[in-house]
């Protein structure tokens, strides 16, 4: 179920309480700390089962409440905006992946200037495109810095 809000035209004639979480857009903990604060309804219990149910009725104040930011008690909620959609979330994760490659790259660089070599993290990164082209994520460290002194001394 996506984390959306639900309309009232979408409704089932019963919910589970995650299930109404989830209409509402919410974490079924937030949902359960609002349930305490009183701003949603409780929910009703099925006499066989003891399980906690919301009916149509249910269902509908709690949508009101999410819409007016008014609580089942009276007490004004704000609640905050929705996250982003995921579309936008393998952007940030290759720009994450960049700059952790960056920061690697000046480690290696600085590592090559304690051993006597005059490198950069630039210059690092073209010798690691050129050695590795499937990428060193699967490469032990050590090999990797050795594998690079080897190159900018010109023995490999």
């Amino acid at each position: 179920m996506s984390r959306k809000m639900m309309s009232n035209s979408s409704l089932k004639p019963i919910c589970s309480v995650a299930d109404m979480a989830a209409m509402l857009g919410l974490s079924r903990a937030r949902f359960y700390q609002l349930l305490d604060q009183h701003i949603f309804p409780y929910p009703v219990y099925c006499t066989r089962t003891k399980r906690p149910l919301y009916t149509m009725e249910l269902q509908k104040d709690c949508l009101a409440v999410r819409e007016t930011n008014i609580g089942y008690n009276g007490a004004y909620i704000l609640f905050y905006s929705a996250r982003k959609e995921k579309s936008e979330a393998p952007a940030e994760k290759s720009s994450r992946s960049s700059k952790v490659k960056n920061t690697l790259h000046e480690e290696f660089a600085q590592t090559l200037c304690r051993m006597g070599l005059s490198v950069d993290a630039a210059k690092v990164g073209s010798a690691i495109e050129e050695l590795y082209a499937d990428g060193i994520e699967d490469k032990e460290q050590g090999v990797i810095i050795r594998e690079l002194f080897r190159y900018f001394k010109g023995l490999s």
